[in-house]
């Protein structure tokens, strides 16, 4: 009799799985023609891989996000916190190469400067012109920390206005970590990608088609995920993701200001 190398669990011959972890008990060594085909096969994977729950969170966020978390189909979808760190980490890299904020707010003010006629006004510019661009660069290149703060308040908004759907915050929280990973996702490799090709002046433009997409998408999702019925209740999903995105947005705003008004 065997022992599973990963718990020590006792083995009989005929076991192809592990009875406790689940592990196969046929453990290859790694090669380089087997690493390509996990990671192969953890993109395409047919029921959990990362672009099959991609896809399915394109088409039906919210009963995707039902079925793992309230109807313990954990097996079937890739983990959505390893998604979201995955997408994450794809966001920073690809604003890394684009500057999709700093690159915008460092036009806006090598034009703004000439137009001071006094040395004073123009260091005072100056002073406020630099937090912003620290600030926007923090955005770009700490976006991981942002999603980590507006999750947890997104999650807060809709359980307690939610709170008779009998969901708990956890569950809020994990459906909004499926959420967030595919509007990232979206938004990096879409919305980015194209305000990058327009003129200058495209972050503003950019920052209401996120708002705009964040808002019809968790009014989608959310509406799927409560399971409900009646197209009427996608005027609630949406005045409560709305009041969600609003929260956040002040909250976001008003640091951001304090930040770049007065350090």
């Amino acid at each position: 009799m065997n022992e599973c190398p990963n718990c020590s669990t006792k083995l009989e011959d005929r076991f192809q799985f592990c009875p406790q972890c689940s592990q196969s008990t046929h453990v290859h060594r790694f090669n380089l023609p087997h690493l390509f085909h996990e990671i192969f096969h953890a993109f395409t994977h047919a029921d959990k891989g990362v672009l099959y729950l991609a896809g399915q969170l394109a088409r039906r966020p919210g009963t995707t996000a039902r079925r793992y978390v309230l109807e313990g189909q954990r097996k079937r979808y890739f983990n959505p916190f390893t998604f979201l760190l995955l997408v994450l980490g794809l966001t920073i890299f690809v604003n890394t190469i684009l500057h999709p904020y700093s690159g915008e707010v460092a036009q806006t003010n090598a034009r703004a400067l000439p137009k001071f006629n006094s040395e004073q006004a123009r260091q005072r510019y100056l002073a406020v012109a630099e937090r912003r661009l620290a600030a926007t660069t923090f955005l770009e290149e700490r976006s991981n920390v942002i999603f980590f703060l507006v999750i947890p308040i997104l999650a807060l908004v809709f359980w307690l206005l939610f709170i008779r759907s009998g969901l708990n915050y956890a569950e809020h929280l994990v459906a909004l970590v499926f959420f967030a990973g595919f509007m990232s996702l979206a938004q990096t490799f879409v919305l980015i990608p194209l305000f990058g090709l327009l003129a200058p002046g495209r972050s503003y433009g950019l920052q209401a088609a996120m708002l705009l997409f964040h808002w019809i998408y968790l009014t989608i999702a959310y509406y799927q995920f409560l399971n409900y019925q009646r197209p009427v209740k996608y005027l609630r999903t949406g005045l409560v993701s709305l009041l969600a995105l609003t929260v956040w947005f002040i909250l976001s705003g008003t640091t951001f200001y304090l930040y770049t008004r007065f350090g």
